[in-house]
């Protein structure tokens, strides 16, 4: 072989280190390589020997089970070798048999609607929608429910794990499996929009699974009950553990998320580090029985919360719901709803859009019918001398009325009831003692009595009497008195040059039961006097008096002394 003379031949020790350094690096490749297979090996391996173990229960044999569990019955010698059993036909109850994965049957298995209240459609996977929905309604494969204003849908999967699909939400079942008779089943499913809270039941089983996956997330639940939410444009998600763990995915990270605590997810980002939810509000004292349409539910505010959402519902799960709403208020008036009982579930709101813990509150509505609203006399108001016209609104929801009648607010004391008024006026004319009286009136429909309408009261005091005074005239002074009424009574004294008293000589008005005034001469004059009460009510007039004038001694005198000249003549 030619070598070229021009190249310099390395020196021992050049030629040395270069062969140290890249045998050196030569072998830190091939540990990391072998590293690499090893993890990479026993990764393949433990997915390909993901195993059920099941328990041998009285009566089990291999081709039974084989037949029953398994995608092929032939596999029975397989598992008889694999769980070294000496006889196929009689297994040992309480023992144990692995069962790789890969060898259990698969089918498909649809879930189905529960219940729902309002909007809600379901789109076949072949882009049909479904004709008509009912309680029971099967949801299958690549089927998407939506969700209108003031609706919501309860969905009931395989493993009997639950879900109520919110109002505006849209969800795709990308995935509903069963691994045979197992109990084991695979759910995953495509919030596209909206919000919805999920009832996980705990894995019975590797083949169990249940993710919902958003447009930024991934969330993979097993035994735990959570809320989901798309938010803003459709490119963010929340999640909120109320029991057991959460594990969050968005933008190839990953979080593990406690009960108590929320996340929120970005698209393309990680998600936020667990966020602490709001603690429950505490409710104010709650009726045994709520008997009107508008009471209200109150809590105290929640540090931290911008608002509350508020949910009702007649199911205790509150899993279909009646009303849903937001408030930044802290009570919250119960609409008008049927009677029966309620759970209502209240929660605050974080600026990041999560929402806390609830607390749920159960409630008896006994409100219908509604009763009436009472129209007249005015409340307190002052009545005169009996026979009270009573009067209220006529009732849409009922066919007759009770009417009660006390001389105390919470109507211990009851002096007069009607339960089978069809009318919507009613005359006391029995009731005259004087006092102040209580009323309501409560609507009937059937045998059904609803709740009694709003206390009111008025005072029946008696008339005033007509006062006729009496008249005493000396010389040109005139007094007229007259018998004094109840105390604090005044009265008005009116005398007139004529009896329609249209010209009045005097209007007075006083607090003694007699007047004088001057009279004046040849003039005749009318009187007539009334009572008037302490809160200003006017009696009647009494008879009208009428004053002859004194008799003028200029007018006598030119026949007096005629007759006495005629005398003395």
């Amino acid at each position: 072989m030619h070598v070229n003379d021009n190249i310099a031949s390395p020196s021992p020790a050049t030629s040395l280190s270069g062969v140290k350094g890249y045998s050196l690096m030569s072998y830190i490749l091939q540990v990391r390589a072998l590293v690499v297979a090893i993890l990479l090996s026993v990764f393949v391996s433990q997915a390909n020997s993901a195993e059920w173990i099941y328990t041998v229960v009285e009566g089990d044999n291999l081709w039974d089970f084989s037949e029953k569990y398994l995608d092929n019955v032939l596999r029975f010698k397989k598992l008889q070798k694999l769980n070294n059993i000496k006889n196929p036909k009689r297994l040992q109850p309480g023992s144990w048999l692995r069962v790789p994965m890969k060898w259990i049957k698969s089918n498909a298995v649809p879930a189905r609607l529960a219940d729902f209240e309002g909007q809600v459609q379901l789109i076949h996977a072949d882009g049909s929608q479904a004709a008509s929905l009912k309680s029971g309604t099967q949801i299958h494969l690549g089927d998407i429910l939506r969700t209108g204003p003031k609706s919501n849908a309860a969905i009931l999967f395989a493993d009997s794990s639950a879900m109520t699909l919110h109002s505006y939400s849209e969800m795709r079942f990308d995935h509903l499996s069963a691994h045979g008779d197992t109990g084991m089943v695979d759910s995953r499913l495509h919030l596209i929009q909206g919000r919805l809270q999920t009832r996980v039941r705990p894995s019975v089983g590797p083949g169990s699974r249940f993710e919902i996956y958003t447009p930024s997330a991934i969330s993979a639940v097993r035994g735990t009950v959570y809320r989901a939410a798309v938010t803003g444009d459709g490119t963010t998600s929340n999640i909120e553990v109320l029991e057991g763990k959460v594990e969050v995915s968005g933008g190839d990270k990953q979080r593990l998320i406690s009960a108590g605590f929320g996340t929120r997810v970005e698209k393309g980002k990680a998600p936020i580090p667990p966020v602490e939810l709001l603690p429950p509000p505490d409710f104010k004292q709650i009726p045994e029985v709520v008997r009107f349409i508008d009471w209200r539910l109150e809590w105290g505010a929640i540090d931290n919360a911008v608002n509350y959402r508020i949910e009702v519902s007649r199911d205790e799960n509150l899993d279909v719901l009646a009303r849903d709403q937001l408030s930044d208020q802290t009570n919250f008036p119960l609409p008008e709803l049927p009677d029966g009982r309620y759970w209502i579930r209240v929660r605050g709101i974080d600026v990041n859009g999560l929402e806390g813990v609830s607390r749920v509150a159960s409630v008896l509505v006994d409100a219908q019918p509604q009763p009436p609203i009472s129209i007249s006399p005015p409340d307190g108001a002052v009545q005169r001398g009996g026979g009270t016209e009573l009067h209220w609104t006529k009732s849409e929801t009922a066919d007759k009325y009770l009417l009660e009648i006390a001389m105390d607010e919470g109507f211990d004391k009851i002096v007069h009831r009607v339960n089978d008024l069809k009318d919507t006026r009613y005359q006391t004319d029995q009731i005259t003692k004087p006092g102040t009286y209580y009323w309501r009136v409560t609507a009937i429909l059937g045998n059904e009595s609803g709740p009694p309408g709003v206390v009111r009261s008025w005072q029946l005091k008696p008339t005033l009497d007509a006062v006729d005074p009496s008249i005493e005239a000396a010389d040109d002074k005139v007094t007229a008195s007259w018998r004094e009424g109840a105390a604090g009574q005044r009265y008005q004294v009116q005398v007139a040059l004529d009896g329609d008293f249209s010209t009045l000589e005097l209007d007075q008005i006083t607090d003694q039961p007699e007047i004088s005034f001057n009279q004046p001469q040849g003039q005749v004059l009318y009187l007539r006097v009334r009572a008037i009460d302490m809160d200003g009510y006017e009696g009647p007039w009494g008879s009208v008096q009428q004053i002859e004038p004194p008799l003028d001694q200029g007018v006598w005198t030119v026949p007096v002394l005629f007759i006495l000249g005629l005398f003395f003549i």
